[in-house]
């Protein structure tokens, strides 16, 4: 998947505002929600092997949010690797001796979970993990269903590339 197809798909994403409502959420609550799908085309040219560092560096992505992700205002190459983003504190970032993508202990080189065999079959696992965490806000049952979850991170690990990176999607899952 590339930068631009991700932003698209994002874009689709639909917040529910009237089921958000009916769950006592505020109006700011919504509209953060909203723009935590936004991601303005900041009007760079950067052309990246990799999918991820075209959407940093092309994107306005200091709003964007899926879970518990978030995106760097710009790249960062130490090493080997390149990073992008976070997970709650801890860091992600491409493996460049094998493209995958990896979360690190923050501010170390251990890798605490195998996120994607690429960034672009990253990008398409956390746009779909996207889809589903909004459905899940607002469908009555979803969140609970402990089997439907764990269904559904191995389908976004498979998205990722196999069995490697189910338990990456098990975690932003909580199951």
């Amino acid at each position: 998947m590339k930068a631009s197809e991700f932003v698209e798909g994002l874009k689709g994403i639909s917040v529910r505002t009237d089921l958000l409502k009916k769950q006592g959420v505020s109006d700011q609550f919504i509209e953060d929600r909203k723009r935590s799908y936004l991601a303005a085309y900041k009007g760079g040219a950067s052309v990246s092997q990799y999918p991820l560092v075209e959407l940093v560096e092309n994107y306005d992505c200091s709003n964007l949010e899926i879970g518990m992700i978030t995106f760097d205002e710009r790249i960062e190459e130490k090493g080997r690797f390149i990073f992008f983003g976070r997970f709650e504190v801890d860091d992600l970032a491409v493996d460049l001796t094998t493209g995958s993508v990896v979360m690190l202990e923050c501010g170390l080189d251990h890798i605490l979970y195998d996120c994607a065999q690429n960034d672009s079959s990253f990008l398409e696992a956390i746009l779909n993990t996207a889809v589903f965490l909004e459905r899940r806000s607002v469908e009555e049952g979803l969140y609970e269903n402990e089997e439907l979850n764990i269904q559904m991170a191995e389908e976004f690990g498979d998205i990722a590339g196999g069995e490697k990176y189910y338990d990456f999607y098990k975690m932003m899952l909580g199951v």
